[in-house]
């Protein structure tokens, strides 16, 4: 993509939306407020996707690395290519292919009305050094440095977060240094991939206090006294993280270790994980499924909440062990679940709401009381850690 592709690219992400129209006019907490809000949309008859869709001959772009791979933009698609950072990775992330599989499984099979605000990127394939096709077509996309002859997972990418909305970011939550450079530091490409860590167990009071140099946009936390300051519903965002632990525990049968939940644009295509299950269909009449599809607009873009992150996950007994991995795998993850034992009113409050739509889930599919006893576990744990950290 040469220079006015991409400068065009960029500039046309201000079309999102008549509520966006006047950005020059509005405050950036706005924009963020009601943007982040997941329930406003972009339009993808417009070319905010252009970037992503252009110039089949484009070098694959990277978008994002982690401790077991590298994932790649594969240019001119939807989709991306994560590769394993060494050999010794690519058991990992056969790993994360299967528990993507099992995870993506359950979500089509839930009924509508409790995961049409989970979205999880719909697997594509698995390559090997012998997936010919793949590697005939894509291998020269890729730069010098990269194993164009690997293991290689494939699934839809998630849209980064759009120009004005990172604009936003910089002049509401970053430090006024970095404000008065704003362009300079949204045009590196770590700051074009942003997706937003959604971090309701942390709330932050030093960011002004960072290091400039490792403030980036790509993987953005954002924490939920930053929320609150947005006036965004953190109560939705509780629920939504409550019941997509619920269906994994419960119905797919997975730990969720080291799971991520992140704000991301919702690609232009129909999830598959998004329609009717099979007894939806067969039951509803033409009436009821056409309310069902009116859920979703899938001629349009918005600010989702995604699930990524799978390679660290496993299955599970309901047994104590099962317990304690379930438990440890709470612990373990990044601050995205609310706290219980918080000192803070509102961090009490949210945890209520996570564990009530927790059990309440759970109940659809199981009768064990194994749920509840993860609930207080978790307490009890973190009571535990409150107690030890005050000595």
């Amino acid at each position: 993509m040469d220079r006015r592709q991409q400068a065009r690219a960029d500039n046309s992400a201000y079309s999102i939306t008549d509520s966006t129209k006047n950005l020059a006019s509005t405050k950036p907490e706005q924009i963020l407020s009601r943007m982040l809000s997941t329930k406003s949309y972009i339009p993808t008859t417009s070319s905010l996707a252009e970037n992503y869709n252009t110039a089949q001959d484009n070098v694959s772009l990277e978008i994002g690395k982690g401790q077991c791979g590298t994932v790649y933009a594969l240019q001119g698609t939807l989709e991306v290519a994560k590769i394993p950072n060494s050999a010794d990775k690519v058991t990992q992330l056969l790993t994360e292919y299967k528990m993507h599989y099992l995870i993506l499984k359950a979500i089509c099979e839930v009924e509508t009305t409790i995961k049409k605000d989970i979205h999880i990127p719909e697997l594509r394939s698995w390559i090997n050094p012998n997936s010919k096709a793949f590697w005939n077509n894509n291998s020269l996309r890729y730069s010098q440095n990269v194993d164009a002859q690997n293991f290689a997972l494939v699934s839809n990418r998630i849209f980064p977060i759009p120009l004005p909305i990172r604009e936003a970011l910089v002049d509401a939550l970053l430090p006024p240094a970095i404000s008065k450079r704003k362009q300079e530091f949204l045009a590196k490409p770590e700051n074009k991939n942003c997706l937003i860590r959604i971090y309701l167990g942390r709330r932050e009071t030093n960011k002004n206090r960072t290091n400039l140099q490792n403030i980036r946009l790509q993987n953005f936390p954002l924490h939920v006294n930053e929320m609150e300051h947005l006036q965004l519903d953190t109560s939705y965002f509780a629920q939504v993280m409550a019941q997509t632990l619920a269906i994994l525990h419960w119905k797919a049968g997975v730990d969720g270790n080291d799971i991520e939940f992140i704000l991301g644009s919702s690609p232009s295509e129909t999830e598959v994980s998004q329609l009717p299950t099979p007894r939806e269909i067969q039951e509803d009449n033409e009436w009821s499924l056409g309310e069902r599809f009116a859920q979703h607009d899938f001629g349009r873009q918005s600010i989702s909440i995604w699930l990524i992150d799978f390679n660290q996950c496993s299955t599970f007994e309901d047994n104590s062990t099962g317990l304690k991995r379930i438990v440890d795998a709470f612990f373990w993850n990044d601050p995205y679940y609310p706290q219980p034992n918080s000192t803070t009113d509102k961090d009490q409050k949210l945890w209520a709401v996570f564990s009530e739509r927790y059990l309440n889930i759970s109940r659809l599919f199981t009768t064990s009381a194994t749920p509840g006893r993860f609930i207080s576990t978790v307490e009890e744990r973190s009571r535990k850690g409150v107690v030890s950290g005050l000595f």
